[in-house]
């Protein structure tokens, strides 16, 4: 199953990256505020952070991994706890974790994605999956 998982891959590109996730770990959009929708760049961070499951640390790139280990049904679970540890309405998890899947779905596996609001950007390919892109060296 493709899953976006933090990375510190490609962090440097923009001068305000940060990278204070787990490397791998499975990650969320969740934002915390409405102060980013019209700046993702200004101040506030919630328009390009994603947001560890279970370090709920951020950080401003995430990488296409498939994780076959992983079931959707399991995905869904550890996306509901996740934001019930972190005090947040969990109601909507289902909607959100479908949402994410369905973006993930239509990136190559090793894509290095940054956040701008509610759209992902492919920022890099990671080496390991140049290979596996055709026309890529």
């Amino acid at each position: 199953m493709k899953l976006l998982t933090a990375t510190a891959y490609a962090q440097g590109l923009r001068v305000d990256d940060f990278h204070w996730a787990v490397e791998g770990e499975l990650v969320t959009l969740r934002a915390f505020c409405d102060m980013h929708l019209d700046r993702p760049h200004g101040r506030c961070e919630c328009g390009r952070v994603f947001v560890g499951l279970g370090s709920f640390y951020g950080t401003t790139t995430a990488m296409v991994r498939d994780l076959p280990g992983i079931t959707e049904a399991e995905y869904r679970e550890a996306f509901r706890n996740s934001l019930d540890a972190q005090g947040w309405d969990a109601r909507d998890a289902d909607a959100e974790a479908t949402r994410l899947l369905a973006e993930v779905e239509r990136l190559p596996v090793g894509a290095i994605v940054e956040r701008i609001v509610d759209d992902l950007a492919v920022r890099a390919l990671s080496d390991a999956d140049i290979g596996r892109v055709p026309g890529r060296r």
